[in-house]
């Protein structure tokens, strides 16, 4: 950081921040030409041009990191798998096995590992797309004494979502919580503006509720396996911050 000039970030901004760059997504009560005008305002001395550089996706590793911190009370444990794009064709699929895995109170991480066994302060899974690429981890906070048990049941699951078919209550419960929480978000006006400029960056267009709303209720409890054989197929990535002593996961400890 030493290293790091004012000038490099000013050349930054002024490759990046150019109107093809840039979308500007509005909800809620306002004009659209008055709100044209402001965006005219602020942006029309912007220069012309700025094409989006993309390398590609980026390659996933199978890592293990870990932070020594002496100061902390609990272990937090992160294991991460490579998942979808935000226009892959099954990430209705991805969301439904993520609402199962972790997704909510009633998951199964939540209630095997927290509630049935008590291991774990909190413990939940969630997917991060991107327009090339994905990742699905779970985070739990535990003591050290339970990670390696914390491990070991998370993988059991990875394995169950790989190996058997979700009960038809379970895919029902799954779809109406993802279903509702869709439709709260979109009462939020801030969630609302960020869906719509979601939309219109990854596919060029807005997706109304009722075509949300179908593709999650066709995912099969097929597609879910399917999807699962998918994500937990090669190694993960493990990342552990805590009082670790000499404690360090091992890699055999990762296969699923």
């Amino acid at each position: 950081m030493a290293g790091f000039k004012r000038a490099e970030l000013a050349a930054f901004f002024r490759e990046v921040y150019r109107p093809k760059n840039i979308l500007v997504s509005a909800a809620g009560h306002l004009d659209h030409k008055a709100a044209s005008e402001l965006v005219h305002r602020h942006f029309g001395s912007l220069a012309t041009g700025g094409a989006g550089k993309n390398g590609g996706p980026p390659r996933a590793a199978s890592r293990i990191v870990t932070r020594s911190k002496k100061e902390l009370e609990q272990v937090h444990l992160c294991l991460a798998a490579p998942a979808f794009s935000q226009t892959h064709p099954d990430r209705y699929s991805m969301y439904i096995m993520n609402t199962v895995l972790g997704g909510s109170m009633s998951s199964r991480l939540f209630q095997n590992v927290r509630e049935k066994r008590g291991l774990v302060y909190s413990i939940s899974s969630g997917v991060t797309s991107y327009s090339d690429a994905g990742v699905l981890t779970v985070y739990a906070g535990t003591s050290l004494d339970s990670v390696d048990q914390v491990v070991r049941l998370t993988i059991e699951e990875f394995r169950r979502m790989k190996g058997d078919l979700l009960p038809a209550e379970e895919l029902r419960r799954a779809k109406d919580h993802l279903k509702g929480s869709l439709m709260l978000s979109l009462e939020n006006t801030g969630s609302r503006m960020s869906h719509l400029a979601r939309q219109e960056i990854n596919f060029e267009r807005r997706f109304s509720l009722d075509e949300i709303l179908g593709g999650i209720e066709a995912v099969t409890a097929d597609d879910v396996r399917r999807i699962a054989d998918k994500i937990f197929s090669g190694g993960l990535g493990v990342s552990i911050l805590g009082n670790l002593g000499r404690y360090r996961p091992r890699a055999t400890q990762l296969r699923i």
